[in-house]
Order: C-alpha cells, then sequence, then structure tokens
C-alpha cells in the first residue's frame, strides 16, 4: 500500500512539475495565422498575409514584433487573462484578451473604438497565432 502511495505522489508531483503558466507558455515566437474583424453585422476574415509577421516573447517583459526584414518593441505584461501591451512610458497602449494558449496555438481577441459617433456599436478583431520556434 505504501509503494502504491508513494508511485501516485510521485506521478502527482511530475505532472505538476510539467505544467507551465501561461506566462511561460507564451514565451517564443509565434506567427500571425490569420485575423477576423467585426464591425457591428459585418464581418471580415483575412488568411494568408502578404508578409510574415512574426511576434516574439522575450522573459524580459519584451515583445518584438518582425515583419519585412524590421522588427518593433514593445514592453507587455500578463494580467490574469489579458495580454497589455504597453508605451514608451510603461502605459497600457492595447489590450488583448487571451481567449486560448497552449502549446501551439495562441488566440486573442482586441475590443476595438467604434468608427462612427452614437452607441450600439461592436466593433473587435481576433488574432489566430501558432508556435513558431
Amino acid at each position: 500500500m505504501e509503494r502504491i502511495a508513494f508511485f501516485f505522489l510521485l506521478g502527482l508531483g511530475t505532472m505538476a512539475a510539467c505544467t507551465r503558466t501561461p506566462g511561460e507558455q507564451l514565451l517564443g515566437k509565434w506567427k500571425l495565422d490569420s485575423a477576423y474583424y467585426h464591425y457591428n453585422q459585418f464581418s471580415f476574415s483575412s488568411g494568408g498575409w502578404h508578409q510574415e509577421e512574426i511576434y516574439e516573447f522575450l522573459p524580459s517583459g519584451e515583445t518584438r514584433t518582425l515583419a519585412q526584414g524590421s522588427f518593433i518593441s514593445n514592453a507587455y505584461e500578463l494580467e490574469g487573462n489579458q495580454l497589455v501591451y504597453l508605451d514608451e512610458a510603461g502605459v497600457p497602449s492595447s489590450t488583448y484578451e487571451i481567449l486560448a494558449l497552449d502549446r501551439n496555438h495562441l488566440v486573442l481577441r482586441a475590443e476595438k473604438q467604434p468608427l462612427f459617433k452614437g452607441g450600439n456599436q461592436n466593433r473587435f478583431e481576433i488574432r489566430y497565432f501558432s508556435k513558431f520556434d
């Protein structure tokens, strides 16, 4: 009986050691595969981008967006299920809700400002990524 309990606890410990936090899962390079844009009742999906965009998340809290042979760099923070990009002054510049994150896929949703005056408008964007490493 003690032997069974030992192996059970050993298995639980191994599983806990293999569990990665969202911050750890986000690290590395992600390729933007497609995006879905929604504005009120109109939507548009784009795939097969004309340029390859790679987003690299570094352990230092920096992200690099690589496209067309150059890159831009931003700081980022994870707050629960929110990915927050920061500007040079450390002020949030854009926020994405993490809809899905695993070892191979990342799905982000961002609420967008309405284009027209008035209420009752719904505008958002969903971005689909695959692991590039």
